[in-house]
This record gives structure tokens, sequence and C-alpha cells, in this order.
């Protein structure tokens, strides 16, 4: 209870400007906690439906969705999905419609990452704006007092300045880790998704071509691949 009371005591003596700074703070935590959450809910294993696509069109049994290890709320289960449903569709169209649902999932995983940039930028700002102000303040004092004040309260009034500035960078480094955490993920999720776009198409396609010619499964290569999706 005293850490507690101790804590209030000292945004109370940080001034006005740690308001922000706390409000930043909560909902850095909040962003932070909805995205490891939806991260969790949507985490496949690529490898592992690779390996299972690979065996079920090695058995000749085609595409089967409930076959696959796969999550549907994940973003490889849409693009499957989607993969599906386009199969009969000419190739560049395939792929147009696995590039705009992989650029949806990406936007999907970005939400609010943005806002995890802006608080990691301003919350060290607004520490230091809160000390300079509070700096002024002290100097003022000893401008009133013309000089004739007691050090004790002119360190006081320092230390309590400076209490925006650690506030605002307790809040911004660990919200650069976890940014930096999201982006590391969202990149990852990327890379997965347009290799398994890349691999839809180079297999339906292989399909088609098994049945017009007897090629085999692999004998079509794509002649348009899927562009590379950037991270928002």
């Amino acid at each position: 209870m005293e850490s507690i009371n101790s804590a209030f005591d000292l945004i109370a003596r940080g001034g006005l400007l740690m308001a922000p700074i706390v409000i930043c703070s909560l909902i850095a935590l909040t962003i932070i906690l909805e995205r490891l959450y939806f991260f969790f809910k949507t985490y496949e294993n690529p490898e592992a439906i690779f390996d299972s696509i690979e065996k079920m069109l090695a058995k000749g049994k085609g595409l089967q969705p409930r076959d696959i290890p796969i999550k549907q709320d994940g973003p490889i289960a849409r693009l499957l999905k989607v993969g599906i449903e386009e199969r009969n569709a000419p190739q560049w169209k395939l792929e147009e419609k696995l590039s705009v649902t992989g650029q949806e999932e990406i936007n999907h995983f970005s939400k609010n990452i943005r806002w995890l940039e802006v608080i990691a930028t301003i919350s060290p700002l607004l520490g230091l704006l809160g000390t300079v102000t509070g700096m002024v303040r002290a100097f003022n004092k000893v401008a009133e007092y013309k000089g004739q004040v007691d050090p004790s309260l002119l360190a006081g009034g320092i230390w309590e300045a400076l209490l925006t500035t650690a506030a605002g960078l307790a809040v911004a480094i660990p919200v650069v880790v976890m940014l930096h955490f999201f982006e590391k993920k969202i990149e990852t999720i990327s890379f997965h998704m347009e290799k398994f776009a890349k691999f839809l198409v180079h297999q339906i396609h292989g399909e088609t071509e098994t049945k017009n010619n007897g090629s085999g499964l692999h004998g079509t290569q794509y002649t348009q691949p899927v562009p590379k999706r950037t991270v928002a």
C-alpha cells in the first residue's frame, strides 16, 4: 500500500505534464495486451501447413482444408480459402486475389501499431517539456529571492522537475521494445503469407496442367509473382 501511495505522490509531484504521460502509458499497455492476444489467437505453424499440403497432394487428394492443421482465424487459413474459391480462375486473377487478401491480413496485424510509435516518440518529449518548465519555475524562485535561497530547496525543485523526464523514458523504453517485437512478427507473417500464396498458385495451376496435359503437379511456373507486401 505504501508503494502505491508513494507512486501517486511521485506523479503528483511531477506536475501537470505527468497526466498525459500516465494516459500514454495506459493506452500503450492496452494496445500491447490486445495485440499480444491477437497474435496468440491467430498463431499458425507455417511449416506444418506446408508439409500437410505437400503430403496431401502427393497422395492425389487435392486441397482439403479440413485435413490441414490451420486455425480458422489465421491468415494462412484465409489465403487457403481464397485459393480454393478461386482455383478455377485465371492465374493472374488468383494472384491478385491472394495479394489483396494478404494485404488485408497485414493491415489486421498492424492495427494500432502506429499508436505505439506515437507514444514512444511523444512520451520522452512530454517528460522533457515537464522538466524544462519545472526548471524554469525553480530558477524563477532563485531570481525572486535574489540568489538568497536555501540550496536544498533548489535541489528539491530540480528533483521534482526531473521526475517527468524519468516517467517519459519509463513509458517510452518498453513501448519501443514491444514495437520492434510486433514489427518483427508482422514481417515474419508477411514472409510466410507471401511464400504460401506463391505455393498455392504453383500447386493449383500445377493441378490444372496435370488435368490438361499430364505434366504433373509441378509442371507450371507462375509467370507473375505475388507482389511483396510491406509492413504498414
